[in-house]
């Protein structure tokens, strides 16, 4: 049979089978043990074995029950390691005992008959489907010498020399260093193994700069030393920080000591004269740890509030979970800031200072507010994790106006930048007039490979010769049987048992159907026994999890998860992705198929990293996302060494080659991308904030963004785009101006905007409006409604156009047109953004509908001869295809807002659950911008508390008892109703418990967890708390100024 399939859908899993999976050779195995008393001050570690609260805590500790420690519970020299788990402060404590002593240095040996039994032809014909559809063809023979043959193409670039290569592939291979770099501290080039020759040529090719910002010589005189106490003061050793905080990082993090890179990057002078910073260092470096620790110091020491961007919103939310026992602790407050959660502006804080975690577009928005609110002084830092997406097309622009309103306002703002993979720092420095420092440090080697048929290479990057470079270590034999051979040519399952399930492996894939297919023929090839009964009752436990708490268990992860093979991408819920993160932290998933998100979004440790093809989606592999990927091997606890397999095709073989050689990606401005959209958006939101309102203080602020340092390179004349970009905003009546036309110094832009109210049509078309490079503008209603929604104007314009046409027939016997205003925010010219609709389903749904559904099809043009085509045709097409499309996503909504549950609704409508949740989040992002847009524009006036409530409604989707227990972070609807179903009504009830208590009270929830949950809760009263406080004292000083006028009257 072809390895090429046509596209079809998995066959479902009945319930018999899934429970026969679940509970074969269970009973067997599993012991009933009588809980001894616990402590309640000991937390639930990540790094543990047992996976759920209802293994026996002390047994945990101990050791006993034959609990097997998670692969990264040590490090090798016996100390307490530095966790890994997103570097973060509040990593897993380290558990001592035997079981954590592991060889991990030596992978297992697979046997030479491990694979010759294996028959997998009693597959059927679905799961033959599954299982190869979207595969390579293998019919091209490829071993190394093959691909040693096309290295010298690679060379022969006329951009690249032999020379320059092996600099190139020093610095990206052999330390993992930042590629390109250009501004790098002189102990960083020490700290690096570098050629002698190699050496000196690097120094001499490095840009000028003031080494003394990034050398650590001591200061020039006394003033300088005051001015740094009286901006600093000192409340302790650590850094200015008090013990207490140092006691509280290094038991959270299960440290006795900070890596010396983080000691010295935090001595820099770049942060004792709070100068902004750039720190670059490869994955697993402990990055965050240091940011982590600066953001406290702002806090508790300077006493002023810290915004962190994170790129996603599920990081966000677990970091806020994460520092809610420190906050406690501390007495600061953390705010989420994601779609629909966070006030902007915050509500003042007198008493506490407070951390604001926020995604990309939220923090944008919350900065917005504070400048228009007159209160930027109160961020005093922002710190930037994963600062290369500035170059990402569309997030990016957003990131980079951003940073150039806070670099723009001047208002003491600190700004701290890191990235593990950035090509171009030189560049981002002088955007942000940061120091850069630069460092190439792991906790443990990284050993790199190229599999070429059966043969593997490994990368040594200090040869001079591609036969140096790529060096022949080993043939594999797995001693596979003819047909395990036929499904499994690239020998994932033999690479994958020479590391698991003793250790973890990540299997890097290109889409996500091709995740769900390798999951399903690594649990057919790989030895039953020994994946199986690995941790075999935790993981019934995390399939009963999946089922309870996600509402659903996938088909594929019903056939994977019993050898502790899951699937990880975007497909699935976050409650899904969280349970399958944290089983395999606890080594109880062994292996996970993923996709490239995985390595940027999610920071899981690996033994082995295996990339089964050098794409992502379609595209070739760029190095920055192959640096990522093969990052996530070798870290603190999982031995001497990572190792990284790069399987290669002979199709591929120069691509390769060239991929490794080359510098890495460069981050660079999209601004000017797409029509110029990020530069409109950008120059409306200054405008708006008033802090330019001229063309000399717009080109003056838009000569300081990214845009204008890489002007040259991109070929982009800055000030011209502003020219054209304020004539168009004044064509479309966006803008006006605020005094007379100037008399010199002017450019003429072509102008309708009526000025004199002349009904001349030849004068209007010859009309000139002429603008100085001081003559003061300022936004129209419209301008003000998209700077507010943070849109451009064009998307404003399409936006009150559909509000204006719904408000003369808006139907409110349901939520439905409602619905369909927010799903038009989002909407692209065809309306099938994340999916298109299926025509068979919303002829159904039309079918089987009410009048009140058919009322909104009415208004839109969907008549009954419609409904007929659309079902003898089966494809939404014509006319009414942008609205169909919109109307199949209301119907999916509304079905949301009816409580159905989530796999059900992605059942319903043939959508994965990831993308059905992602939808509802867009909603919830869209909904509040719109109440943002109709605030600007009178005649909207009755939308707000329409869109307020929708919001609202989307953001919780729960019942009205629920919506208490929805404002804890990470709290979804199931969540809450086991929460609510155990006596836990509010915030209240939650805050005053304890954590014991409510993690056995809670199916499936652990003290860590549970900790965080009531450290949330607690915060959450806190700030109600201070709201309370604060107007008390306002009533008081009101009443006492009362008085005081009174008796000075008397």
């Amino acid at each position: 049979m072809s390895r090429k399939q046509t596209n079809e859908k998995l066959t479902p899993l009945h319930n018999k089978h899934a429970k026969r999976i679940r509970s074969e050779q269970v009973q067997s195995t599993r012991k009933t043990t009588d809980a001894r008393p616990l402590s309640e001050s000991i937390f639930w570690p990540e790094n543990d074995a047992s996976f759920f609260s209802h293994v026996n805590l002390e047994e945990v500790f101990s050791g006993q029950d034959g609990v097997v420690s998670a692969p990264f519970s040590s490090q090798t020299n016996c100390k307490l390691f530095q966790n890994d788990s997103d570097d973060s402060l509040f990593g897993d404590m380290s558990l001592h005992s035997a079981t954590q002593t592991r060889n991990t240095t030596v992978l297992n040996n697979v046997t030479e008959n491990s694979f010759n039994e294996i028959n997998i032809t009693d597959l059927t014909a679905a799961e033959v489907k599954d299982i190869f559809y979207d595969a390579d063809d293998c019919t091209e023979v490829q071993n190394s010498q093959m691909f040693l043959d096309a290295m010298p193409s690679v060379t022969k670039s006329p951009n690249l020399s032999l020379s320059q290569s092996m600099s190139f592939l020093s610095k990206s291979i052999l330390d993992g260093i930042v590629h390109g770099t250009q501004y790098e501290t002189y102990e960083a080039l020490k700290s690096r193994t570098i050629l002698a020759s190699q050496c000196n040529n690097e120094l001499a090719e490095l840009d000028p700069l003031d080494w003394q910002t990034q050398a650590f010589a001591e200061f020039e005189s006394t003033k300088q030393q005051q001015q740094l106490n009286d901006s600093f003061p000192s409340k302790g050793s650590f850094y200015g920080l008090p013990d207490k905080v140092k006691r509280l990082i290094f038991e959270h993090k299960g440290i006795d000591s900070l890596y010396e890179w983080q000691q010295e990057c935090l001595n820099l002078p770049a942060i004792k004269q709070r100068k902004n910073l750039i720190y670059a260092l490869p994955t697993s470096g402990g990055k965050t740890l240091v940011a982590e620790i600066l953001m406290l110091r702002e806090i508790l020491c300077r006493e002023r509030n810290v915004l962190f961007i994170l790129p996603y919103v599920s990081i966000v939310q677990e970091k806020v979970s994460a520092m809610s026992p420190f906050a406690i602790a501390m007495d600061f407050i953390v705010d989420e800031y994601t779609a629909g959660k966070g006030k902007c502006p915050p509500q003042p804080q007198r008493k506490r200072r407070c951390l604001f975690i926020a995604s990309i577009e939220k923090g944008a928005v919350l900065m917005d507010s504070l400048i228009d609110a007159e209160r930027p002084h109160e961020i005093g830092l922002v710190v930037v994790d994963e600062l290369h997406l500035i170059g990402e097309r569309g997030r990016g622009a957003t990131l980079e106006a951003f940073l150039t309103k806070v670099m723009f306002l001047n208002a003491n703002i600190q700004i701290v930048g890191m990235s593990a993979t950035i090509g171009n720092l030189n560049e981002i420095s002088m955007f942000l007039n940061a120091d850069v420092y630069t460092r190439g440090f792991r906790p443990v080697e990284l050993k790199e490979y190229i599999k070429c048929g059966k043969d593997i290479l490994q990368i040594n990057s200090a040869g001079q010769t591609m036969e140096e470079i790529f060096v022949p270590t080993r043939s594999v034999n797995f001693n596979y049987s003819p047909a395990v051979e036929r499904a499994d040519p690239d020998h994932l399952a033999g690479l994958v048992s020479e590391c698991a399930p003793e250790n973890c492996c990540l299997i890097f894939c290109s889409s996500r159907k091709n995740c769900e297919n390798v999951a399903l023929l690594l649990s057919r090839i790989v030895s039953k026994q020994k994946f199986f009964e690995h941790r075999q009752s935790e993981k019934v436990d995390l399939m009963n999890a999946l089922d309870n708490i996600c509402g659903v268990l996938s088909p594929v992860l019903a056939k994977t998860l019993p050898y502790g093979i899951a699937y990880h991408h975007s497909g699935l819920t976050t409650d899904e992705r969280k349970f399958i993160e944290t089983a395999y932290r606890f080594g109880v998933i062994t292996v996970i198929c993923c996709t490239s998100t995985l390595a940027a979004g999610v920071n899981l440790p690996a033994k082995r990293v295996i990339i089964r093809a050098p794409y992502v989606g379609q595209e070739f592999m760029t190095l920055c996302k192959y640096k990522q990927m093969v990052g996530r091997a070798g870290r603190a606890g999982l031995g001497d060494a990572g190792e990284s397999i790069l399987i290669t095709q002979n199709k591929d073989n120069l691509k390769v080659g060239e991929m490794l050689f080359s510098p890495m990606d460069k981050a660079l401005s999209s601004l000017e991308q797409q029509e110029a959209t990020g530069l409109q958006t950008l120059i409306l939101s200054v405008i708006g904030l008033n802090l330019a309102d001229c063309r000399r203080d717009l080109n003056r602020l838009v000569n300081s963004t990214l845009l204008a340092v890489q002007a040259g390179a991109l070929e982009v004349a800055v000030d011209d785009l502003v020219l054209r970009i304020l004539r168009d905003m004044f064509k479309n009546k966006v803008l006006k101006l605020k005094d007379s036309a100037p008399k010199s110094n002017c450019s003429d832009i072509m102008t309708t905007q009526d000025i004199n109210q002349s009904s001349s049509h030849t004068a209007s078309l010859n009309r000139r409006l002429l603008i100085s490079q001081s003559t003061r503008f300022q936004l129209t209603s419209i301008g003000c409604a998209a700077f507010k929604a943070g849109i451009d104007y064009k998307r404003a314009f399409a936006i009150h156009n559909e509000l204006q046409q719904a408000q003369q027939r808006l139907i409110l016997s349901s939520y439905m047109h409602l619905l369909y205003l927010v799903v038009c925010f989002n909407s692209n010219e065809r309306g099938d953004e994340l999916f298109p609709a299926d025509a068979t389903i919303l002829f159904r749904e039309y079918t089987t509908h009410t009048a009140k559904t058919h009322a909104l099809f009415a208004q839109l043009g969907f008549t009954e001869a419609h409904a007929a085509r659309l079902a003898k045709t089966q494809s939404v097409q014509g006319p009414l295809s942008l609205q169909l499309n919109r109307l199949y996503k209301v119907l999916i909504l509304t079905d949301v807002l009816d409580l159905l549950p989530l796999p059900e609704v992605a059942n319903k409508y043939n959508i994965e659950r990831g993308t059905l949740q992602h939808l509802i989040s867009q909603s919830t992002a869209a909904a509040s911008a719109i109440v943002r847009l109709c605030e600007q524009i009178d005649e909207f006036w009755c939308y707000k508390p329409l869109f307020e409530r929708i919001n609202h409604k989307i953001d919780r989707c729960g019942t009205l008892e629920l919506e208490p227990l929805l404002e804890l972070p990470a709290v979804k609807i199931n969540r809450a109703k086991q929460l609510y179903a155990q006596g836990f009504r509010t915030i209240e009830d939650v805050a005053k418990t304890r954590p014991i208590t409510l993690a056995k009270s809670v199916e499936f929830m652990s003290v860590k967890v549970a900790t965080e949950m009531i450290s949330a809760a607690k915060i959450i009263l806190m700030k109600k708390l201070d709201h309370l406080e604060e107007a008390t004292e306002l009533l008081k000083n009101c009443l006492s100024n009362q008085e005081t006028s009174q008796n000075t009257a008397t």
